[in-house]
């Protein structure tokens, strides 16, 4: 069987495919072919013969050169990374493994903001001493609101590291699920048509949302304004559900606390976004996942899923 891989990047590495990952590939893999490409050239001609696909994203002419191919795996989360017809046999795969990266993220951005570290680096400019401005807004994450709007892998891994914080947690997500082990006696998952009845008991909503139709400002201005003025929103899903200029009129009219989003309606963020000079809001280059690890952890859960889909291969 032949893996065919096309992982690179050209300015994150931690993003690259390197030697040791083939080599952990192929360890772990015994008598599989790992063919590691450099472009698309060479992938298109090493799908000739083969079974997987390791690729960031698929063109749809690329399966005319690929008559054995029925497994194409990303190391991306978003579904929108594949805009293909797959033909019947053909299965396309995201991946799952980002919750315990991105996580920190979010919950380094709820702890930068409550304990006044984004508004006194804000303020260092004009303010070399700016403690009576942010003692106002200081707050501890302990016993705050933490709304999980999303709760699903990424979700789950946000509230997972929030509650030993001693967060209260409310996950919202489609459907009804029981809650997790680690939840207390006040936390709760709610279902989305909960959604305007939680917002307004909200310190800090996290969005890890996919891009859908129906994620689509799901967080309109008629939302935020639902929100308490000392609440914080963080966004690392996809931009889509927020609405942008609204939420940037809302931090700039003092209607919000602040803001984190790594994800934006437009990407790159276009220089003159209103949200680039809003109130108190801190932005990431879509990066939260960012970590030396990640295509290990990409490793570690694709080799998981091809032993359960093919069983463990036998020595060459």
């Amino acid at each position: 069987m032949r893996i065919a891989v096309l992982l690179a990047h050209h300015d994150i590495a931690c993003w690259r495919f390197s030697d040791a990952h083939r080599d952990k590939l192929a360890a772990a893999l015994p008598g599989v072919d790992v063919a590691v490409c450099a472009d698309p050239e060479a992938f298109v001609a090493a799908l000739a013969d083969a079974r997987v696909a390791l690729v960031w994203g698929f063109r749809q002419e690329w399966l005319a050169h690929a008559p054995e191919l029925e497994w194409i795996v990303t190391p991306a989360a978003g579904r929108d990374y594949f805009d293909i017809e797959p033909r019947a046999g053909l299965t396309v795969e995201n991946s799952s493994f980002h919750g315990q990266l991105m996580a920190e993220t979010v919950v380094g951005m709820m702890l930068a903001q409550c304990r006044g570290l984004v508004r006194a680096h804000a303020m260092q400019p004009t303010d070399p001493w700016p403690r009576a401005r942010i003692a106002p807004h200081m707050r501890t994450l302990r016993g705050a609101h933490v709304v999980v709007l999303g709760f699903g892998h990424i979700g789950e891994w946000i509230a997972q590291l929030a509650k030993p914080l001693g967060a209260r947690i409310t996950g919202i997500r489609r459907h009804a699920q029981p809650a997790p082990a680690y939840f207390g006696p006040a936390d709760r998952v709610r279902t989305q048509e909960a959604l305007d009845e939680v917002l307004p008991a909200a310190d800090h909503l996290a969005l890890a949302l996919p891009r859908a139709p129906e994620t689509d400002h799901i967080l309109s201005a008629r939302r935020i304004g639902l929100l308490p003025r000392h609440a914080y929103v963080y966004n690392v899903g996809r931009g889509n559900a927020i609405d942008e200029a609204a939420l940037a009129e809302a931090l700039n009219r003092g209607r919000l606390a602040g803001a984190c989003l790594d994800v934006f309606e437009q990407e790159p963020l276009p220089e003159d976004a209103p949200i680039r000079t809003a109130a108190n809001a801190l932005l990431l280059p879509h990066a939260s996942a960012i970590a030396p690890q990640y295509l290990d952890l990409f490793l570690d859960e694709f080799i998981d899923k091809f032993r359960r889909r093919y069983g463990a291969p036998a020595e060459a």
